[in-house]
């Protein structure tokens, strides 16, 4: 190769990066990836002594790799060329068969869980109530054989067993009602989370627990699907844009005596058991319970029945609404964002049964979970 196509090589390739870089300036930051379905790093602001604990650097590097030209083009090229090269994953998530994406799952320190579970214990100490404890396994064990072999994934069903064997709240073995249905479309291929259908053999097994009745499959006749374009979180970081969305359904309507309020900010809002508007976004899944809250308060009209307090994630939300006849009033806590005395919370309301439920991964990730003991 002479000397001129060397120099015309470079100097294409100095005008790409040139572009990038005036690109990078110009253009405003983002807030919210719509892909990613998360918040991203705005430029830290700079003071001496962010430089020095090393705060301002890293989160400085963060920024930059969050606020990069064309991000979400990249990942998505980047999930490409290691297909291309033949590999199933991008960014720790492998794509399986009938593009089903599932992230391999790693078990914490038993120190983690020993001390989540005595905050339990703590809880269960502290109230005259019925406590019950629900694990929801996920894809990565349910359908572990769906990954490659050599993929580090550590078994979710012992983390369950272990924990239950430490716990003196009433267990609930969503497992085995999990378990039983694998063939069935019981998680969403593109998201963490389970379907409503999962969350209807999740309820077989509370309702087992609990003493309550479950309606058989068939009679939810209400059941219906609202959406056919749901991407979730899991298909966000994976960069694989190109697999097939996936279905989402209700099988309970609102009922028209519902009241739901909400408490987003601390003041009560009215809620709502399905957000629709949610539908015309990316991140579907919040259309149950409109997302994140730190507390919502559900009124069923059924004032003969108990009442119920959840302490939970996100998997909750969907469901909820299969829970409505069997109780008075749902209270619905979320420990990342609730902040006063649980114990006392519980000592005002007096609730007749407390259920924890989380998915084991948040179980196992959440550094929330001590506030179950205050």
């Amino acid at each position: 190769m002479n000397k001129k196509a060397l120099w015309a090589e470079a100097l294409i390739f100095l005008a790409f990066i040139g572009a990038f870089f005036i690109l990078n300036l110009v253009l405003p930051d983002r807030q919210f990836s719509e892909q990613e379905n998360r918040y991203l790093q705005m430029r830290p602001e700079f003071s001496f002594k962010s430089l020095f604990s090393g705060d301002y650097t890293s989160k400085f590097e963060t920024y930059t790799t969050d606020q990069f030209t064309f991000r979400d083009e990249w990942i998505t090229l980047k999930a490409a060329s290691e297909l291309a090269l033949g590999k199933q994953e991008n960014n720790d998530v492998h794509l399986c068969e009938n593009g089903t994406l599932i992230e391999g799952f790693k078990r914490p320190e038993s120190s983690v869980l020993d001390s989540n579970m005595s905050a339990l214990n703590t809880l269960v100490g502290n109230t005259d109530a019925k406590v019950y404890f629900a694990l929801i396994p996920d894809k990565s064990d349910l359908y572990s054989s769906l990954l490659p072999k050599n993929v580090p994934n550590d078994s979710e069903k012992e983390v369950i067993d272990y924990c239950y064997g430490q716990s003196n709240a009433t267990n609930v073995d969503i497992y085995s009602a999990l378990s039983a249905h694998t063939d069935e479309y019981i998680f969403y291929r593109t998201d963490h989370h389970w379907t409503s259908l999962g969350a209807y053999y999740g309820l077989s097994a509370l309702a087992e627990s609990m003493g309550l009745p479950c309606p058989a499959l068939d009679s939810y006749t209400d059941r219906h699907v609202v959406s056919e374009e749901f991407y979730g979180t899991t298909w966000s970081s994976s960069g694989f844009s190109w697999v097939d969305p996936d279905t989402m359904e209700i099988f309970v309507n609102a009922p028209e005596s519902l009241k739901v309020t909400s408490y987003p900010q601390g003041s009560p809002v009215e809620g709502k058991l399905y957000d629709f508007s949610f539908l015309e976004k990316k991140d579907k899944y919040s259309m149950f319970m409109g997302g994140n809250c730190p507390m919502h308060v559900i009124e069923t009209g059924n004032e003969d029945k108990p009442s119920l307090l959840i302490l939970r994630d996100s998997y909750t939300d969907s469901l909820i609404p299969f829970l409505l006849d069997d109780f008075s009033e749902i209270h619905v806590l979320d420990l990342r964002y609730y902040r006063a005395s649980l114990k006392a919370y519980i000592e005002q309301n007096d609730f007749d049964n407390v259920l924890v439920c989380y998915s084991v991964s948040n179980f196992c990730s959440d550094s929330n979970i001590f506030l179950l003991g205050m």
